[in-house]
């Protein structure tokens, strides 16, 4: 998942996707050999994942990979298998676009910090050539190399010695470049890096000595391809996908599956079908993703790279859970043991009633319902006059359903979504227990005896609450909240009547609750405090055992979840759904959850020593082995059989140079890896 940096098909038709962005885990290159159904991680021996920017393939289908930060360039030639590294030469920490002459002269380029380089001996070694920052390059029919920079169009016409200005197009941000059979070239204007506007699409028929604009006046385009008929399809910032078939006099704009989708990156294959990627709104990870149309545009799927940000998660009976996540709605089977995306996109909540129609709570095309477990979407009359996003839904039964908007107040319906009320309250969380609607606003807890007529306010004493379900409330009338203000979890004993806190010192993100007094919470991302723990206690919130989560550091849990056979699921920001063992009973027995965990160093930055601690819920062989950045073991601290239980070793770095080191624990299966700094 994540932000997708660029897209690249090879002959054979397979599709590959480099990813970048700012949420922990959706890094590196993906690699599709379905046309997009389903997407394997491409695995390295260069240590942690990198950010990727660009991917160029060759005629021959060589495989160039440009990143973030690193002063590499990688290149495989067996499709993806092995991988080398070639930056001899290139002196600068990022590559942003490649390129290829007519006579196999390659450039590389940075984009952010103002390099282009060129190598005559297929990348064993590379020369600057330019101070030009290069968004993509292209090569016409008479090898004039042409690259589009935030200043204009430049080209070269003895292989990147010296470059010229286009006087037309000079001081317009030029980001894609599109030259056809006969020698036509098609710019795509503006960029989204430092906001750079733009003005649609020009066209030269001899060179670039005159230009013409063919339309989409105003708008952002980023990205340019041809179909087999010599359709022109225009990916933009903010609109979505537009074709003319009449060199620019028209153009259709093509939003379905796409609504207000940034089209990063364009391209279609041999059959004509279309594949978009986007990096969402830059840095949203949820926002992005790869865009499937078979159908010459008509209609977009989000068919590549699922995001593992879970929302929530409801059952199907004791085979099937369904998941909210940014790419849609997730069905997983548990008999089968498989994932299957069930369509919609950036899906905030999901309701089930008892006679399993789901409810699906969108955030950019309203609220939609399914009455065949997810095989079909029915968009509700909540939104289908106007569109506007629904972060939560909560469905008592069949026909009586509640839907919170995020810039408006609350929605209720007794038909299953033909006619909608209004109701007097804005409420992201809502609950219902015992015939009582809870809902939790950003400073005030409501209750409603009568389905939503009226609200009675129960609490007020907290600030704003991170999270969509910061909330649980038990069948004997136990309430616990998470408190923004005061930093921790507080409970009522009496539905909301009185309170105190029992948690202190930490931020949560969800909270779970029943009537035999498990209450289990999670803590928030990075940067407060005691991070990626679990908290759980067996007598409604009196005393607490700790844990750590299995995840990365800064990966909160989103919901917490038991389904009909006392199974216990936890779904996380960005590394999908867990399921965790819980011994209920406790008398005579210690607290148990079924997973691995490898927890961050301390200190962390360090000198010399630092101290790494695991949890293992069964004995296995265990290795934990250092690595340098360039993926060369520097220490083995362990290699041996280790009982269940929690260990830990201290790792001395006396000898080694300051900088960036990992550590990988494998135990069974299981496999982590963590990054920390030795600062002398």
């Amino acid at each position: 998942g994540g932000t997708i940096g660029d897209l690249a098909i090879n002959s054979k038709g397979d599709i590959f996707a480099g990813v970048y962005g700012s949420i922990w885990g959706y890094l590196g290159i993906y690699k599709s050999t379905d046309n997009g159904e389903t997407w394997e991680k491409i695995k390295h021996n260069f240590g942690t994942d990198f950010a990727v920017f660009s991917i160029y393939i060759t005629k021959d289908d060589h495989i160039w990979v440009g990143t973030d930060h690193q002063y590499r360039i990688y290149r495989s030639t067996d499709n993806g298998e092995t991988w080398e590294i070639k930056n001899n030469g290139y002196a600068t920490y990022e590559c942003w676009a490649f390129g290829e002459s007519n006579d196999r002269v390659l450039f590389a380029g940075d984009g952010h910090y103002n390099r282009i380089f060129r190598s005559t001996n297929y990348g064993d070694s590379w020369e600057f050539v330019a101070y030009l920052n290069p968004f993509v390059f292209a090569t016409d029919a008479n090898n004039t190399v042409f690259t589009g920079t935030p200043n204009g169009l430049y080209s070269t016409t003895d292989n990147g010695l010296t470059w010229y200005l286009d006087n037309f197009l000079q001081n317009i941000a030029v980001s894609a470049i599109l030259i056809d059979d006969n020698n036509n070239i098609f710019c795509g204007t503006g960029y989204t890096y430092n906001y750079l506007g733009g003005d649609g699409v020009f066209y030269s028929s001899n060179g670039g000595q005159n230009w013409v604009q063919l339309g989409l006046a105003g708008k952002v385009v980023l990205s340019l391809a041809f179909d087999s008929d010599g359709n022109l399809f225009a990916g933009t910032q903010n609109d979505g996908l537009f074709k003319t078939t009449d060199m620019g006099q028209s153009w259709t704009q093509h939003q379905s599956g796409l609504y207000r989708q940034q089209v990063f990156r364009l391209k279609i294959n041999k059959n004509d079908n279309i594949f978009v990627g986007s990096e969402g709104e830059f840095t949203q990870a949820s926002d992005g993703g790869i865009f499937r149309s078979i159908d010459s545009g008509k209609t977009f799927k989000q068919v590549g790279l699922p995001i593992s940000n879970i929302k929530n998660i409801v059952f199907s009976g004791d085979s099937l859970i369904f998941a909210a996540t940014p790419s849609g709605v997730q069905k997983y089977d548990r008999i089968r043991k498989e994932w299957r995306e069930m369509g919609l996109y950036k899906v905030e909540a999901l309701s089930i009633t008892q006679n399993e129609i789901i409810y699906a709570a969108t955030l950019d095309e309203g609220l939609y319902k399914s009455t065949d477990l997810g095989q079909n979407w029915l968009l509700t009359k909540l939104t289908i006059d106007t569109l506007f996003y629904v972060n939560n839904v909560l469905a008592v039964n069949d026909d009586t359903v509640f839907a919170a908007a995020s810039y408006g107040k609350l929605r209720r319906t007794f038909d299953g979504g033909q006619n909608w009320d209004i109701l007097p309250i804005m409420a992201p969380t809502l609950i219902f227990v015992n015939g009582i609607l809870w809902a939790l606003t950003a400073s005030v807890l409501y209750k409603s005896t009568d389905l939503g007529s009226s609200f009675s306010p129960i609490y007020s004493g907290f600030g704003y609450t991170d999270g969509l379900f910061p909330l649980a409330i038990t069948k004997n009338d136990y309430v616990f909240l998470v408190s923004e203000t005061t930093f921790g979890l507080i409970r009522s004993t009496n539905a909301g009547l009185n309170w105190n806190q029992i948690l202190f010192d930490q931020r949560f993100t969800t909270v779970y609750a029943d009537t035999n007094g498990v209450v289990i919470t999670g803590t928030s991302g990075p940067g407060f405090w005691d991070t990626n723990k679990v908290y759980i206690s067996y007598n409604y919130g009196n005393n607490w055992s700790v844990f750590n989560q299995p995840t990365g550091l800064g990966v909160p849990l989103t919901d917490i979840k038991q389904d009909f056979s006392d199974n216990f699921f936890f779904a996380t920001s960005s590394q999908g759904l867990y399921e965790g063992d819980i011994i209920l009973s406790i008398e005579n027995s210690p607290l148990t959850i079924g997973f691995y965990s490898l927890s961050q160093n301390y200190p962390n930055p360090f000198n010399p020593g630092t101290v790494i601690s695991w949890q293992s819920p069964v004995g296995s062989l265990q290795s934990l082995k250092v690595y340098d950045v360039l993926g060369r073991e520097v220490a083995a601290l362990v290699n041996e059989y280790k009982q269940a239980g929690t260990h830990s070793v201290e790792f001395n770095a006396t000898g080694l140079p300051s900088g960036v080191y990992f550590y990988r624990l494998n135990a069974g299966s299981f496999s982590e890896t963590k990054k920390m700094i030795l600062l002398r």
